[in-house]
């Protein structure tokens, strides 16, 4: 397994698991070192009944930046991950802050996990976040995992078939030269059944699982993670990554419908690795 550091630019709350609290659980769990960057610190996700905290302070957020900078250990990175970032000017220093790591470091594989917001719930970030993340962030991203709702905000576009996604991805002068995993896609064709459409380089390959009917808050973070391990130490292409990778969320999901939960907690988590140890 690759044993260099993993830097995480993330959400970090107190209590649940979301955001870094689930990305950083799932990398350390399996041996990997991850450098967290918060970008909020809340008590709790969005979306509880009350929640407490809010965004880093831009010039906080540059100081734990340069900071990590000035360590010197940008030779024992290998990936960056990035997820929740909740204002555009925190997403504009983020993009800095990678470009400046990938000048000296080109090899360094930066994945994007564009959060915006899901279906039914819409946009959970300001308007301006999904602009900057368009703008600052996908030209320098070499893997994307977005869910279909992120996929049509960045697109600007309803896709309900897999050929709309490639068309417009084909169309698309950042997208088409990147790799994308596509998440939670529900097609007018089988809208009982859950695809990923991934593209890696110019080949492309959709994975259906079936949908369990419970929706916990994090499942893209866990997706991500999960993805990022099964990349690193078991599988050379995305599709076999995202095709595992389901597998594993599915049967916590599967869990959690039988103990009629809504929320991760610390045993799912332990599940997935424990999964994900008989792989590896």
């Amino acid at each position: 397994m690759m044993q260099k550091k993993t830097i995480v630019i993330h959400s970090k709350v107190a209590y649940g698991y979301v955001g870094s609290n689930t990305t950083s659980l799932v990398l350390q769990l399996a041996g990997q070192d991850v450098i967290a960057v918060p970008t909020v610190v809340l008590s709790n996700r969005y979306g509880l009944p009350t929640v407490g905290g809010g965004l880093l302070p831009e010039t906080l957020f540059q100081e734990v930046l340069d900071g990590i900078l000035k360590l010197d250990i940008l030779d024992e990175v290998s990936t960056i991950l990035t997820g929740y970032i909740g204002s555009a000017a925190l997403v504009k220093r983020t993009a800095d802050f990678i470009a400046q790591i990938k000048k000296s470091h080109p090899d360094m594989v930066y994945i994007c996990d564009p959060v915006m917001g899901d279906q039914p719930q819409g946009l959970y970030v300001n308007q301006e976040v999904p602009n900057a993340i368009v703008q600052y962030l996908l030209p320098l991203a070499d893997v994307l995992t977005p869910n279909q709702f992120e996929m049509e905000t960045i697109l600007q576009q309803k896709i309900s078939t897999e050929k709309q996604v490639i068309d417009a991805i084909a169309k698309h002068h950042i997208l088409q030269h990147k790799d994308i995993l596509v998440t939670g896609c529900r097609f007018e064709e089988a809208a009982d059944i859950l695809q990923i459409v991934v593209k890696q380089k110019e080949f492309y390959d959709r994975i259906a699982t079936p949908y369990v009917p419970v929706d916990p808050p994090g499942t893209g973070e866990l997706f991500a993670a999960v993805v990022l391990l099964l990349k690193c130490s078991v599988y050379d292409a995305y599709s076999d990554c995202a095709r595992e990778a389901s597998m594993l969320i599915n049967h916590v999901l599967q869990q959690m419908l039988e103990e009629e939960r809504k929320e991760f907690d610390l045993r799912d988590i332990v599940a997935v690795h424990q999964q994900f140890q008989l792989i590896y």
